[in-house]
């Protein structure tokens, strides 16, 4: 999250400003205290949170219209030196398009796998029915290479005892993080 100066407003104001930045401005209050009352200069530019997530109310903008033969070789590339990723999301940061296509000056934030989400159908310009619609596709696809690793790969599918297995250690390890949350807040 960022915020860019007027050469009036304090870095509090600027953030009350934009419906995003000020559901953050509690937490940013506790690392930040005081300093949120700085006034920026015309132009000048202070990162708060040098990463997005949801909740930090980051914003996610579609840019698979972007998707090339050259950067989809470069992204398998990526994904096929590790062993049993056969489907997910990587969040990457880069500088540019054209060092991403060419996998240059990139850094992989973190590797979400088969149950990640398809961030791109929370960019604002999209509706409900759009972002059901991708989760049908996502989990269409998901099957669709599920079946393909099956028969060519001879890679068994994951019982059902084991997916109910997976499921409540998340829901206890969500509840952990949950509470350790709660006590730090």
């Amino acid at each position: 999250m960022t915020v860019v100066g007027d050469g009036q407003s304090t870095i509090t104001e600027l953030l009350r400003k934009d419906k995003r930045s000020i559901l953050q401005l509690p937490v940013l209050k506790k690392s930040y205290g005081n300093e949120l009352s700085t006034i920026l200069q015309v132009g000048e530019k202070r990162v708060l949170v040098p990463y997005g997530n949801h909740v930090r109310g980051a914003k996610f903008v579609d840019a698979s219209n972007l998707i090339d033969d050259k950067l989809t070789h470069t992204i398998d590339a990526i994904c096929s030196r590790v062993k049993g990723f056969y489907f997910g999301r990587l969040d990457i940061r880069f500088n540019s398009w054209e060092e991403l296509k060419q996998g240059k000056n990139i850094s992989i934030i973190e590797l979400n796998g088969a149950g990640s989400e398809p961030t791109h159908m929370y960019d604002p310009k999209h509706s409900i029915i759009f972002a059901w619609a991708e989760i049908i596709r996502h989990w269409n696809i998901l099957w669709e290479i599920s079946r393909i690793n099956h028969h060519q790969r001879q890679l068994p599918y994951m019982k059902i005892s084991s997916g109910f297995e997976m499921f409540r250690q998340n829901k206890a390890y969500v509840k952990m993080i949950s509470e350790d949350l709660k006590q730090t807040a």
